[in-house]
């Protein structure tokens, strides 16, 4: 081979060992700095809760769950589409439902039989018109109601009797001693002085007082047993309580010392905090935060959701709110859930109220199929205030910020999960439900059925009646056939 190929081939090799350059889209008037910029954003803005994801600085050597995996969520996919979700409306809360109420007629509801008749074309839409002789004579009226108020008065027992917490709920937590203690380093503790002692007796007396009252004031609704039929398996609810083993250890109590959550108040006294809080307390609470709250997640979860939540954390830049949960169901029909923390959280008690608040609310959806602030999502604050009398307390203060409407019954609730899909239908009526943002002047507007013609109601309205020799003879079962139709031909297109 002469010279003169030689260095062409020397000079090909070295060409293609350059790196190459992609050429990126370029937004007009930003260029390449946008691009860049916008990628950059967008993974700080997304840090999930994981051992093996990236935190702020200065979180590696804080956090006291080394041994954690991370949880993994199956996403939605292009091959398999999400099932359809029934939501039955209605009351306060929202509840999820896998299967649709079976066999609704329409003779049974009247309203329902004279809606759709109006949307299959049968009658005319009109207005009702006024009739003076259904106006009941106002004596008459007042009668009737006395005499239903006295019936409703007289069903309530004689004596109510009153409730008592279940033993594996105790009001008071036993104080749990082990080795923990013996083997913590606690040189450099000081010893506590005698007004400390004394501050310290003093909150133990108001922290009973305070959980007594709670509980008196808890209606017994609250108090009743939850029901965990959906926790995991043995097996899972195993593996997550090996993921918490290292923060079990701040669940123990020593009579000398605060508990955790109450340690990481900046008013305890250092000589007093528990020693696991030490680390925590010493830190700037900027550079702490992202592990502290995985470390609290785990206690929570192990003190009070039974190790069955599986629920990351994300940190984001901006939110209209402090915190708030995502809620969906997933391509197998599970629901799934992620708790979404603002980075603003400036103080341990902004963080301790919202992270519980939330876990309140995802334990409420993932085991009870609440979406809202409804009576299993007040019984979790209950347990939790009973588990940890040191957490704060959970109150019914949540603003409904989505009103999901069924578009033919008009069955409406309110909740805080942005449900938005076109796979969202009545549990009645089985007809689309809209989801729609409200604010705190429109919560209570009047509704009505929504008369825009969407491609779902355009094919009800062409094959509903067609039914009516093909074995459906009730509404529940012909809506059901003709959902999953539609559904079939959407995932073919």
């Amino acid at each position: 081979m002469d010279g003169r190929s030689r260095s062409s081939m020397d000079t090909d090799m070295e060409i293609q060992k350059l790196p190459v350059k992609r050429h990126l889209p370029v937004t007009k008037g930003h260029g390449l700095a946008k691009n860049k910029y916008q990628r950059n954003r967008d993974e700080m803005s997304i840090q999930q809760f994981s051992d093996s994801s990236s935190q702020s600085e200065g979180d590696g050597d804080l956090s006291l769950n080394a041994d954690d995996d991370e949880y993994q969520q199956p996403e939605w996919t292009d091959r398999k589409r999400p099932p359809l979700i029934y939501l039955e409306l209605g009351n306060k809360v929202i509840i999820v439902r896998d299967e649709p109420q079976p066999n609704i007629k329409l003779d049974d509801d009247v309203e329902l039989k004279r809606k759709m008749q109006k949307f299959l074309g049968l009658i005319p839409s009109r207005r009702k018109l006024f009739n003076p002789s259904e106006v009941r004579d106002d004596d008459k009226m007042m009668t009737e109601d006395i005499e239903n108020i006295n019936r409703v008065v007289n069903s309530f027992p004689s004596s109510a009797q009153s409730f008592t917490p279940s033993a594996e709920h105790p009001i008071r937590p036993k104080t749990m001693m082990t080795s923990t203690w013996s083997k913590l380093n606690l040189s450099n503790i000081d010893e506590p002085t005698p007004e400390e002692r004394q501050a310290k007796s003093q909150y133990d007396i108001e922290l009973w007082s305070i959980v007594f009252s709670f509980d008196q004031c808890t209606p017994d609704s609250h108090k009743e047993p939850i029901d965990l039929i959906d926790l995991p398996n043995k097996e899972q609810l195993a593996a997550n309580c090996r993921r918490h083993k290292s923060s079990v250890p701040c669940l123990e109590r020593h009579p000398h010392f605060y508990g955790f959550v109450r340690s990481l108040s900046p008013s305890i006294s250092l000589n007093m905090c528990h020693p696991l809080a030490l680390t925590y307390r010493q830190t700037k609470f900027e550079i702490c935060k992202v592990a502290l709250a995985k470390v609290l997640f785990n206690i929570f979860n192990h003190a009070i959701f039974h190790c069955g939540l599986q629920v990351p954390i994300v940190w984001k830049h901006a939110m209209n709110t402090r915190c708030s949960c995502q809620l969906n169901v997933d391509a197998f029909g599970k629901r799934k859930a992620k708790i979404l923390l603002l980075r603003n959280i400036k103080t341990t008690a902004e963080l301790l109220h919202c992270l519980l608040h939330e876990m309140c609310h995802v334990a409420a959806f993932v085991f009870n199929r609440e979406l809202g602030h409804g009576a299993n999502c007040c019984r979790w604050a209950y347990q939790a205030k009973m588990a940890l009398p040191e957490s704060p307390t959970i109150e019914d203060n949540c603003i409904c910020t989505f009103k999901y409407t069924c578009t033919m019954c008009t069955r409406c609730s309110y909740g805080v999960a942005d449900l938005s899909t076109q796979n969202l239908r009545c549990y009645y009526c089985q007809f689309e439900v809209s989801v729609k943002t409200v604010w705190k002047s429109t919560t209570h507007d009047w509704t009505r059925s929504d008369p825009t013609m969407t491609p779902f109601k355009c094919f009800i309205r062409d094959k509903y009646i067609q039914l009516g020799g093909q074995g459906a003879n009730t509404h529940s079962s012909k809506m059901a056939l003709l959902n999953e139709e539609f559904r079939r031909l959407n995932s073919t297109t």
